[in-house]
């Protein structure tokens, strides 16, 4: 949807692990506004060469590449403009980070020409412009990409480019963005979305301030619902049972009574036990997932 609302409708997906659920859940993109369609890796060729395979797809145009664990509302359109302002072959959103052991950290000078790439830096790094996944190239980015070998943006191509003095620049995007590569930010971009710092489509009617209800969704006397909480379409919520702040719950689940969620993401369907207090979780039918 974020893709289409700046203009990118023609999309295409690499994918390698369990390849089919994606497809069967997303189809050809109609629903989302864009026109989906799948590259399939079968051995991995890392984030830089696992593009260079949909290099036919991608064209002689300028692209865009950004990273399917991310949540984001960046401002993409300005990200096309800066890039075509300053004549870039390559151009990096970047976000401005405290943990910066987990990026790729990024040094620019005043113009936003990039100086230097520092990939998952160990100690002091030497900024902290964090890189988002979000790039626009030029077709020519391709030379510093070979064919058909593993090969990674960050580690690999980035540095070879600044090396060699390409117009390579990163820019400040306004918006949000959060990596949500692990259970703790999965969970903390759930309670975003809930308290309203990302923008998304919700669940449901809002019945109170901060609390969504899916259709046949019941919440039994005696049961206690703090906002903010998604309760999905057909739930219930025993007496005795209490949802939490932060907590969304999908569609067909049963919260017992004597059972107790705060800041939980519980999937469709998951079963929640009886007397169980849990915080900070995920729930799938597979089981209960923490950090």
């Amino acid at each position: 949807e974020h893709l289409g609302r700046h203009g990118f409708t023609e999309v295409i997906a690499n994918l390698h692990y369990r390849p089919q659920e994606i497809v069967e859940h997303f189809g050809d993109g109609s629903e989302y506004g864009v026109q989906l369609t799948f590259s399939y890796e079968q051995e991995l060729l890392g984030p830089a060469g696992g593009v260079r395979q949909c290099k036919n797809f991608l064209g002689g145009d300028t692209f865009l590449v950004t990273g399917a664990d991310d949540l984001t509302g960046m401002d993409l359109t300005e990200l096309v403009s800066a890039h075509r302002r300053v004549g870039a072959m390559a151009s990096i959103g970047l976000v401005e980070v405290e943990d910066t052991s987990e990026y790729g950290i990024v040094v620019t000078d005043d113009e936003g020409r990039i100086q230097r790439f520092v990939e998952k830096p160990k100690g002091e790094a030497p900024s902290r412009s964090a890189n988002t996944q979000i790039y626009l190239f030029e077709p020519e980015v391709f030379t510093f990409v070979p064919p058909d070998r593993f090969y990674d943006w960050g580690f690999h191509a980035f540095p070879a480019m600044v090396e060699a003095g390409v117009p390579f620049y990163g820019f400040q995007l306004d918006g949000y963005w959060r990596d949500i590569g692990s259970i703790e930010d999965y969970i903390a971009a759930n309670v975003d979305v809930l308290e309203r710092r990302f923008e998304a489509r919700m669940v449901g009617t809002e019945v109170e301030p901060g609390v969504w209800l899916g259709e046949r969704a019941t919440i039994e006397p005696g049961g206690k619902v703090v906002p903010p909480v998604v309760i999905g379409d057909g739930c219930v919520v025993r007496a005795g049972a209490s949802v939490g702040a932060g907590t969304s719950v999908g569609g067909g689940v049963e919260i017992p009574s004597g059972s107790s969620l705060s800041a939980c993401v519980v999937w469709a369907r998951a079963g929640i036990p009886r007397g169980v207090r849990l915080d900070r979780a995920v729930v799938t039918a597979g089981g209960v997932f923490r950090g």
